[in-house]
């Protein structure tokens, strides 16, 4: 009788130490939910932080394509220190030439008025590059996005898996209580109360791995949104999402998929723009038509402290030069860049309709994915109604000594696995709306902070 006793103390005390880091899960420190998630990962995520140092060599770049066009002025200034000038004699004196000191100020001014057309297309080249590097941080942006929605929903998952396997635990423990009971009475066998103890022992383990489970997840979440592992966290709301949004037609899909896509917006700029790199490059064989102006003051003084020098004593001097410049023959290099250029333009196009055909298999398959989870996620609710059910009618039965215990236990094990399968079901639904969204393009979208 004691040790019968001392058996159902330690179930208990069990019972409690596994209940208990539910509990402390309720002093978390930072409460997260999927807007603050996202939020924080687009402020602390490495990979999209880099993506926008792209965007802002891509704007230096059309800074530097617009130099092109724009006139350039130059200062120079030199002072000439003579140690020993040239002497010649004339009439038996000796006579020195130049002066010991020469100083020069001068200005050159240089404008492009016409370089065969490369000055305005390369202008257009660093506008597209600039656009197609807001494109791919768009869809860095996207995924990160992703990830985190996924990432959270793993969070959701694993409490909520944690949670069935702690009652599914506390389920065994009262049973084997009221077992422990009935075989006090004299109502039940030896067999049936080391039966129900090896029912307690076998739901101890699942409850371990649901909590490891939860503390990975937790910690790939942290990883995502840049918090430090030693951050406590919890995450609020459920599995319950709303994909009232999404289309469930693959077609409409497609369509909006293809013109939402940052990815698909940065492939049709490429093609746009290799387009254009051909043109540049012929250009690089026209006519070149420059103009260049200078002006130049210049003081020659002996006076080695220069103090003698007045602005008067400067010579000036300016000039204005046009270049017209047109290769005639340059060894065939030029016609080479053009077949480069043409080259990479029809690689692109082969390029941008590959990623429109993945796209098309992309949003099928996440179409489909959702339609599939959002069936199973409404037969797992059935299920687990009828499974409480099914275990309600064997535990009066086996109360009521109509049914033996292992029917009882079956009872709870189905609706164990109906309570885990219907919340399996509805992290996939929450998952495959997440997928959808990217794959359609829904989460390019710049948060208000950019």
């Amino acid at each position: 009788m004691i040790r019968d006793i001392t058996r159902l103390l330690v179930s208990l005390v069990c019972a409690a130490g596994i209940a208990l880091p539910l509990s402390a899960q309720q002093d978390d420190d930072i409460l997260l939910t999927l807007d603050r998630a996202v939020e924080l990962a687009l402020r602390n995520n490495e990979s999209l932080l880099s993506s926008r140092l792209e965007e802002d060599r891509a704007r230096a770049r059309v800074r530097e394509a617009y130099s092109e066009a724009l006139p350039k002025l130059d200062f120079s200034s030199t002072i000439t220190r003579n140690w020993a000038l040239p002497e010649f004699n004339f009439g038996g004196q000796t006579f020195k030439v130049g002066t010991d000191n020469v100083i020069n100020f001068g200005l050159d001014l240089s404008q492009t008025i016409y370089r065969g057309g490369q000055v305005g297309v390369g202008l257009r080249i660093a506008r597209y590059f600039q656009q197609i590097s807001t494109s791919n941080a768009d869809r860095v942006r996207g995924n990160i996005v992703h990830q985190v929605h996924d990432a959270y929903y793993d969070v959701l998952l694993a409490e909520a898996t944690l949670e069935v396997s702690t009652a599914a635990y506390d389920r065994a423990v009262v049973q084997h209580v009221a077992v422990q009971r009935y075989y006090e009475a004299g109502t039940v066998s030896d067999y049936d109360v080391l039966r129900a103890r090896v029912e307690v022992t076998n739901a101890r383990p699942p409850v371990t791995q649901a909590r490891n489970r939860l503390a990975i997840a937790k910690a790939d979440l942290k990883r995502l949104i840049g918090l430090p592992l030693q951050a406590r966290i919890r995450c609020t709301g459920g599995l319950d999402v709303d994909a009232s949004g999404l289309s469930e037609d693959i077609e409409t899909a497609v369509e909006q998929a293809l013109a939402n896509r940052s990815d698909m917006k940065a492939a049709r700029l490429q093609t746009t723009m290799n387009d254009a790199a051909i043109r540049l490059a012929r250009g690089e064989n026209g006519l070149d038509v420059s103009l260049s102006a200078g002006y130049l003051m210049q003081a020659q003084v002996n006076d080695p402290g220069f103090k003698s020098i007045g602005f008067n004593d400067f010579s000036r001097s300016w000039n204005t030069l046009i270049n017209v410049s047109i290769p005639l023959f340059d060894g065939r290099q030029n016609s080479g860049r053009v077949m480069q250029a043409q080259a990479d333009y029809e690689l692109s196009r082969y390029v941008e309709r590959q990623l429109g055909k993945q796209i098309e298999v992309d949003v099928t398959e996440a179409v489909l994915d959702m339609m599939e989870a959002s069936e199973r996620v409404r037969a797992g609710e059935e299920a687990v109604e009828l499974a409480s059910r099914g275990l309600s009618i064997a535990q009066v039965q086996f109360e009521g000594g109509v049914s033996t215990q292992l029917e009882l236990i079956d009872a709870q094990f189905v609706l164990k696995q109906a309570e885990t399968d219907h919340v399996t079901a509805k992290y996939d639904y929450a998952t495959a709306a997440a997928n959808l969204r990217n794959v359609l393009g829904m989460m390019d979208v710049r948060s208000e902070d950019r």
